[in-house]
């Protein structure tokens, strides 16, 4: 579908849907979703800016694409990444008493507000440009404050994952892979395209950022219920006048207070950290796999600066079938280039085919590997049998190691 009649064609669903009422909202895991944020109102000044999205697990959607990434700049004149987001506001702005109780909140917790300002720096830069790459307000780069406090590895209760806090179905909608070596739930290129096509298409839907950004964190289908009901009552459907949940209610207040701390710090006393407006990491093609823990031995880099800004792999390997490319800090790109060019696997990757009578743990034997390993490796479950005929991966190293080891 072209991309004018995609939004033609969202814009008719989303009046059609308020006329008729038609039922469109979020499962029952964005039930399990709003537990787990307390509510901050003016009794309460507790500060809880961890928030979970959990779009419409019955969405049917497939977004153009896929998206060319950002072309790395390096002769651009290095400013302040924080001034360029000022720039961009452009989300109306809300003087609530809703938002003064927020903003007492990031007074009354700075630690915890520089701790977050200091975890975005790998990601901020790109999620502002990409935001300004497709034309959108930079207070959607502020999102991911709320969302996950800028970690990539937040995990919530209802399973979200990653900055923006996918839930596993609408990661897959929006064609984010979810397998044994990979979750670009967590990987901040594939997770900002995903959060940006549905912000864009919760944007056409309502022609206003307010309520887009209401259905991002309640469901479309649950905002355009309210937005027929105020109607019906003869209201306009602000934030005042629909009828919310009280973390959704609360959800833009901590987004203008956020943007109000942005763009004038030394009121709530704060420092921004000083962070250039330019490329924070350069990508690395890769056709074969590697293992980043020799790569970082290799290259005199430690291993948690590439796993930063790699947070997708479930494995401390790229495997070049399922992830391609590799994000590494850009003051260290030559070296980790010229350490790929070194890099040799110790036991090159190994195919078998299944003979008949084979079985997995005689397998495992003659290559000298676990039966984990090939059934992760191959994504076999416990219970998948191996046939004659089936080709199988054999792991290139003894035990595949997590992050964590």
């Amino acid at each position: 579908m072209k991309p004018d009649s995609f939004k033609n064609g969202i814009k008719q669903f989303a009046k059609v849907a308020i006329l008729t009422g038609i039922a469109v909202g979020p499962g029952p895991t964005w039930a399990n979703a709003q537990q787990a944020d307390i509510a901050l109102n003016a009794e309460n000044e507790e500060v809880q800016l961890f928030g979970l999205v959990a779009p419409n697990p019955g969405l049917e959607l497939k977004m153009s694409g896929p998206y060319d990434l950002i072309t790395l700049d390096f002769a651009e004149e290095a400013g302040d990444v924080w001034a360029d987001i000022r720039k961009g506001f452009s989300v109306p702005d809300l003087e609530t008493q809703a938002v003064q109780v927020r903003e007492r909140a990031l007074l009354k917790n700075k630690r915890m507000v520089n701790n977050m300002l200091q975890r975005s720096e790998p990601y901020i830069y790109f999620i502002a440009q990409e935001c300004a790459k497709r034309g959108m307000p930079s207070e959607l780069a502020l999102l991911p404050f709320i969302e996950s406090q800028f970690n990539p590895h937040a995990r919530s209760p209802s399973a979200a994952e990653g900055l923006w806090q996918f839930i596993p179905s609408t990661g897959r909608q929006f064609d984010l892979k979810q397998n044994k070596w990979v979750d670009e739930r967590r990987d901040l290129v594939a997770s900002t395209r995903a959060a940006l096509d549905y912000l864009t298409y919760l944007y056409d839907m309502h022609g206003d950022w307010h309520l887009a950004l209401l259905s991002y964190n309640w469901g479309e289908g649950s905002v355009l219920r309210a937005v027929k009901k105020a109607q019906e009552a003869g209201l306009e459907p602000t934030l005042d006048n629909l009828e919310l949940p009280l973390e959704t209610k609360h959800y833009i207040p901590k987004l203008q207070a956020l943007k109000n701390l942005i763009q004038s710090p030394e009121r709530f006393g704060l420092t921004l950290p000083k962070f250039p407006n330019k490329p924070y990491f350069a990508e690395i093609k890769r056709s074969a796999d590697v293992d980043l823990r020799e790569i970082a031995r290799l290259a005199g880099v430690e291993l948690e600066l590439i796993r930063k800004l790699n947070p997708g792999l479930n494995q401390p390997v790229l495997y070049a079938a399922h992830s391609n490319t590799l994000l590494v800090p850009v003051e260290y790109s030559a070296k980790i280039q010229a350490s790929l060019k070194q890099y040799k696997p110790s036991n090159p990757q190994r195919n078998y085919t299944v003979k008949k009578g084979d079985t997995l743990g005689e397998i495992a034997q003659r290559f000298d590997v676990s039966v984990k390993a090939i059934q992760r490796l191959n994504g076999l479950g416990k219970k998948k049998l191996i046939k004659p005929g089936m080709n199988l991966s054999i792991p290139n190293t003894p035990k595949l190691g997590s992050w964590e080891s």
